[in-house]
């Protein structure tokens, strides 16, 4: 009689084997039969969370888990925010030659900072960072989305605003 891991085991053998034969980590297709492209506000998410992480782990000390995140939102730019599909309201021109500038510059230095473990220097490069995020927000017509500058801080700013800013009459 098998043991308890070995059935476990088969039953999860059994039920990837009744799958799609898609290789794994393919894109699921579109009803046109093309990958589906994930839109830039999901990758943006990722994007947020991730510094969030980075400027929170740094702030306690944990700059290994600070470096990582940078280097995951440096994979971000590299690999999905290409492909990305643009949102379909607002100007989006600006877009890519931003994320661009982004990856060469921004996304490096906050990985370097944390990899130095410089508290000082990780301060200003996520400074730097929120104001290029914070650009390219405006850019697009999304400057309601405001990333703050200030590693520790929840991405994106959710702090209270005075109802005179918030525009409503």
């Amino acid at each position: 009689m098998p043991n308890r891991s070995t059935a476990v085991a088969l039953v999860f053998l059994s039920a990837s084997c009744s799958q799609s034969g898609a290789p794994v980590g393919s894109a699921p297709a579109s009803s046109s039969g093309r990958a589906s492209t994930e839109s830039l506000g999901n990758v943006m998410v990722q994007v947020a969370r991730r510094f969030e992480i980075a400027g929170r782990a740094a702030n306690a000390n944990r700059f290994e888990l600070a470096e990582f995140e940078a280097g995951e939102i440096e994979e971000l730019f590299e690999t999905d925010v290409p492909g990305a599909e643009l949102p379909k309201e607002g100007p989006t021109a600006q877009i890519h030659p931003m994320a661009k500038a982004f990856l060469a510059a921004n996304a490096p230095e906050l990985r370097k900072a944390a990899a130095a473990r410089d508290h000082a220097g990780f301060a200003t490069a996520f400074q730097r960072a929120a104001a290029a995020c914070n650009a390219c927000h405006q850019a697009s017509a999304k400057g309601f989305i405001q990333v703050p500058s200030e590693p520790g801080k929840t991405v994106p700013d959710l702090d209270l605003v005075p109802a005179s800013s918030a525009g409503r009459p």
